[in-house]
């Protein structure tokens, strides 16, 4: 920890990025039901409205960016529509999706562009154009399916949106490189860990403002390795170098937290997984498995929390680097 995580982390500690938000959130119920959007397509509304009403926060010293500025998700029903809607039934979580952990090393690699290219293939392969287009019960394609693909094309393109305003404002800001970088992830797979890390921290975020919630981060060490380990071969990183953007990482994984819903300020489900085995049966520890309990030793703040799995072959020096994390009391790793 240096001077400026330390900085970084007493502002977050001290809730100095709450002065950003916005005083009220918005509202698209009103919308929806004029164009009598289903509701899928009504979720994608929600990510595309949200994503273009947050103001974007660059701080001087920050490399990796993204501040939420939105206190609140909308709903994208009344009151009165969503009783009668779900009346009947009993929804776990409201209605929205929560525990879930998206398969980011696949987003990575194939960047949001590769994504909506496969949705776009998949709209074209089953003869759809588009919920709205009058075409579609003569093509015979499925209605629900042309739903679901057109509703992703949207939401990719809320997230693109919201990436191209902070590219914006990092170049008004005079910070080129930053700029660079956000108008290249999270469209694009990152070149680098620091472009892995600032397309994850953007993803992840998305998920979130769109209203799901317990959102973990899954294995981190696995997914994100691939793209540390180029760098250090090629002498673009250090292991240091490595460590400070993998702290800043995690400092801004508390900046919104108090917005998540929880049993408990905190219990909000943002975990990371550490270790175990590789699908060809090869152990899964890796420098960056390392790397992660030394900096969230280090870092010493309640996200992300830490799932460490472990087997014989481990080495005593992973275990204490594991006890070491515990001694901080902050309940992991488990």
């Amino acid at each position: 920890m240096n001077e400026r995580l330390d900085g970084m982390r007493r502002r977050v500690r001290d809730g100095e990025h709450r002065r950003f938000r916005q005083h009220a959130g918005i509202e698209i119920a009103a919308e929806c039901d004029t164009e009598g959007l289903s509701w899928q397509q009504r979720s994608a509304r929600v990510t595309l409205r949200q994503c273009q009403a947050e103001r974007p926060v660059i701080l001087p010293d920050e490399r990796i960016v993204f501040t939420r500025t939105l206190p609140t998700v909308p709903e994208p029903y009344t009151r009165a529509d969503f009783a009668r809607l779900t009346a009947g039934h009993t929804l776990h979580e409201g209605g929205r999706i929560s525990n879930v952990c998206a398969d980011w090393g696949l987003v990575l690699r194939d960047g949001l562009l590769g994504r909506r290219a496969v949705a776009c293939g998949s709209l074209e392969r089953i003869g759809g154009h588009g919920a709205a287009d009058p075409l579609l019960e003569r093509s015979g394609a499925d209605p629900v399916a042309v739903d679901a693909l057109t509703s992703s094309i949207v939401t990719i393109d809320a997230v693109l949106g919201l990436a191209a305003s902070y590219a914006r404002e990092a170049e008004r800001l005079g910070r080129p490189h930053l700029a660079t970088m956000l108008r290249h992830v999270p469209a694009n797979p990152p070149r680098t860990f620091h472009e892995a890390l600032q397309s994850l921290r953007l993803l992840h975020a998305a998920v979130w403002l769109s209203g799901h919630h317990h959102v973990g981060l899954g294995r981190l060490d696995q997914y994100l390795w691939p793209y540390l380990e180029a760098d250090l071969a090629g002498g673009r990183l250090d292991v240091p170098a490595a460590e400070e953007l993998l702290a800043e990482f995690f400092i801004s994984l508390n900046r919104d937290s108090d917005l998540y819903p929880g049993v408990q300020q905190g219990d909000n489900g943002q975990t990371i997984t550490l270790g175990g085995v590789r699908p060809d049966g090869a152990s899964g520890v890796n420098e960056l498995t390392r790397m992660a309990l030394r900096v969230s030793r280090d870092v010493a703040m309640i996200d992300p929390k830490i799932n460490l799995r472990i087997d014989a072959r481990n080495d005593p020096e992973l275990l204490e680097l594991a006890t070491q994390l515990t001694a901080k009391g902050l309940g992991f790793p488990q």
